[in-house]
């Protein structure tokens, strides 16, 4: 009768440890992935195959910077890519009157055209429209709090960004108030009234 040692009666383990650990790592990964932002995984998918993708958050970024630049809008638009998108911040002192949340007739066509530049991808991706004010406090006919008015400047642009061709199931409104401020390094040289006015943006987040 041959006579087995101790030792290989327990040399599965190992092949199952492996098997474990593997395993581990797996869901690690997938667990990795699923929260990954849009904007780390196209860098990550960038760096890589060497190439970026024309449908990237990147590109789509280069391709609105263009048309700022050509049209003069530096003052309008900015675009920021982060973690939670690609930002569209319009600044509500041009596109809005001062407590008012209607669109200013001389705004229409060139926010009609920064938004409509988002058509082509809107099958690909989703819409956020975040309404922001500054700390100061309102207390109007219409707007009661920073709430309503942050939110009611959301939703106007909204309307826009759907009537270019948005599927609405694809765009949500936010609305801040005054509950986000910007981040100081974007505020450093400007006085107060530049500083509030900063703060007063419609923001088009891409996700």
């Amino acid at each position: 009768m041959e006579h087995r040692t101790p030792e290989d009666n327990e040399s599965w383990l190992l092949s199952y440890a492996d098997l474990i650990t593997n395993l581990l790592i797996f869901f690690v990964m997938l667990l990795s992935m699923a929260e990954i932002s849009t904007t780390k995984m196209q860098t990550v998918r960038q760096k890589l195959s060497g190439k970026k993708s024309p449908a990237s958050l990147a590109s789509i970024q280069e391709e609105i910077d263009e048309r700022i630049k050509q049209q003069n809008l530096e003052q309008v638009v900015q675009t920021d890519l982060t973690d939670d998108g690609l930002k569209l911040q319009l600044n509500s002192g041009v596109v809005f009157d001062s407590a008012e949340a209607e669109i200013l007739p001389e705004m229409e066509t060139v926010l009609a055209g920064m938004l409509d530049t988002l058509v082509p991808y809107a099958d690909r991706y989703k819409f956020a429209v975040e309404g922001h004010t500054d700390s100061r406090p309102i207390n109007s006919v219409r707007f009661k709090s920073n709430w309503e008015l942050s939110t009611a400047r959301a939703n106007a642009v909204r309307v826009r960004l759907e009537r270019v061709g948005v599927d609405p199931e694809r765009v949500r409104v936010e609305g801040y108030a005054d509950t986000q401020a910007l981040p100081e390094d974007d505020l450093t040289g400007l006085d107060d009234d530049e500083r509030l006015a900063r703060h007063r943006r419609v923001v088009v987040r891409v996700y």
